[in-house]
């Protein structure tokens, strides 16, 4: 027979394959997963950030108990520098010290007044650098601001240089070097550097001659 069979399952095309059907939700299924993701890294990093910060300030007065200002306080209180190459009984050793040089401290406490740094340069490189109580450099200099063989410089508080500067001659410029200390408390510290051995001696006479006492 010629007819044609009715059994015969005819394609339905008006259904999309299951693939392209579900194609969308798979994609919003990915979008809703990254962002929960990025959501969940956020709020991660947050809460870390936020515990590094607390156990930070948690950690902040013993931090500040460890400075070289606070560690060497009662160093150079008699006017001159003291060596700290090495480290006097009983305290540690300076942490960035170079086995090239030799270095010598003298502590301050503004709250007395202005400190006079008087350093002699001599044969052997010399640098003075001022360190505020808490850590932290705010001064730095080399004998190569030396004039006529002398490197001289006033730390005070800047209440203490606005005070001065009223005192100053009226139109007439002051000569000193004012150096502002954000602490009250601080270190000045003192090194020679040692070329060769045998001027291990010249550069501890050198770095304990600077002399550190109230300014006028």
């Amino acid at each position: 027979m010629s007819a044609v069979d009715d059994s015969r399952a005819v394609p339905d095309t008006t259904r999309l394959p299951a693939t392209h059907a579900d194609a969308p939700r798979r994609f919003l299924s990915r979008l809703g997963s990254g962002l929960l993701r990025l959501v969940l890294l956020t709020l991660a990093g947050l809460l870390l950030a936020g515990i590094v910060h607390i156990v930070t300030v948690l950690r902040i007065p013993t931090l500040a108990t460890h400075d070289a200002a606070t560690v060497y306080a009662a160093l150079g209180a008699n006017g001159r520098a003291e060596l700290v190459t090495p480290p006097p009984a009983g305290l540690p050793a300076i942490l960035d010290g170079d086995p090239n040089s030799v270095a010598a401290v003298c502590s301050y406490d503004l709250s007395a007044g202005p400190l006079r740094v008087v350093a002699r340069t001599g044969s052997l490189p010399l640098g003075l650098t001022v360190h505020r109580r808490g850590g932290g450099v705010a001064y730095a200099i080399t004998d190569r601001a030396a004039i006529r063989g002398v490197l001289e410089f006033v730390v005070m508080t800047q209440e203490q240089l606005d005070e001065r500067l009223a005192n100053d001659e009226e139109g007439e410029t002051s000569r000193e070097l004012r150096v502002i200390s954000p602490s009250l408390q601080g270190l000045v510290v003192a090194r020679v550097v040692v070329r060769r051995a045998f001027d291990r001696s010249e550069a501890e006479a050198q770095a304990t001659g600077v002399a550190c006492g109230l300014a006028d």
